[in-house]
């Protein structure tokens, strides 16, 4: 199974590989640039379960100088944007020459009861508290999981101020690929770079399926959680021998 999936793909040093053939055929631009001339990448995260890996991606991309746009979500029941740690590392892959984007989460509103304008007031209240916390602009936004509906309907180039990575003028102009739940969903990338002959194309990556060794998708999420939960407990010891306090067990 594992050869089918190509859980070797997903490797900090086969990333390495990926990051050298955009180098060497295309221009890797931000979403401000996506109607440049040329043969042009636009190099995605969607940060859905790890700030952690997204920023050992973030330092791995400024090595080769390539710089891609981070989309954070609000609603993340994974991370938590106001966290210390992770505002700090946040503001780390910022510091290294990348751009964060919004990731909106348009289905938590829906479920909430509200109507879809009143969803969009707050896909700009989401990008005013970004703006408000890490004092940038935000310029871009993409879906988290958006449905076939929300597709058809949202398909202008920017809302509230922001690109809008779903537009229906990037799906006609640039070729897509993903790595939504750990595999590739279309086309394998490595040979959609090796071939390159798509003059533009936007790509989709998620951090946590990037890990230092190959390993299945189920066990990469494992690998999130668990880390999360020992920082968790770590922080929670540490609090108590700092503060000289008992930590009974």
């Amino acid at each position: 199974m594992s050869g089918n999936y190509h859980f070797e793909d997903f490797t900090e040093l086969n990333y390495k590989r990926i990051l050298d053939l955009i180098s060497c055929n295309y221009n890797a631009i931000f979403y401000t640039e996506y109607k440049n001339h040329g043969k042009n990448i636009l190099l995605r995260h969607d940060v859905d379960v790890s700030v952690h890996r997204a920023h050992r991606l973030a330092q791995i991309e400024s090595e080769t100088n390539i710089h891609s746009t981070f989309f954070l979500w609000m609603h993340c029941p994974n991370y938590n944007i106001f966290e210390e740690e992770v505002y700090t590392l946040i503001n780390r892959i910022r510091n290294l020459g990348h751009e964060i984007g919004l990731h909106f989460d348009f289905g938590f509103y829906e479920r909430q009861g509200l109507d879809h304008d009143m969803i969009i007031e707050y896909l700009s209240i989401e990008k005013k508290i970004l703006e408000e916390i890490f004092g940038k602009s935000i310029r871009v936004f993409s879906f988290h999981d958006p449905s076939n509906e929300v597709l058809a309907r949202y398909t202008d180039e920017s809302y509230c101020g922001m690109i809008n990575a779903y537009s229906k003028y990037l799906k006609d102009h640039y070729d897509y690929c993903s790595d939504s739940n750990g595999y590739w969903r279309y086309h394998r990338l490595e040979d959609v770079l090796v071939k390159a002959d798509c003059e533009k194309l936007q790509v989709l990556l998620h951090p946590e399926w990037w890990v230092p060794e190959a390993m299945s998708p189920r066990e990469r999420i494992s690998r999130c959680i668990d880390g999360r939960c020992r920082k968790n407990h770590e922080r929670y010891d540490t609090m108590l021998e700092k503060a000289g306090r008992l930590n009974v067990r």
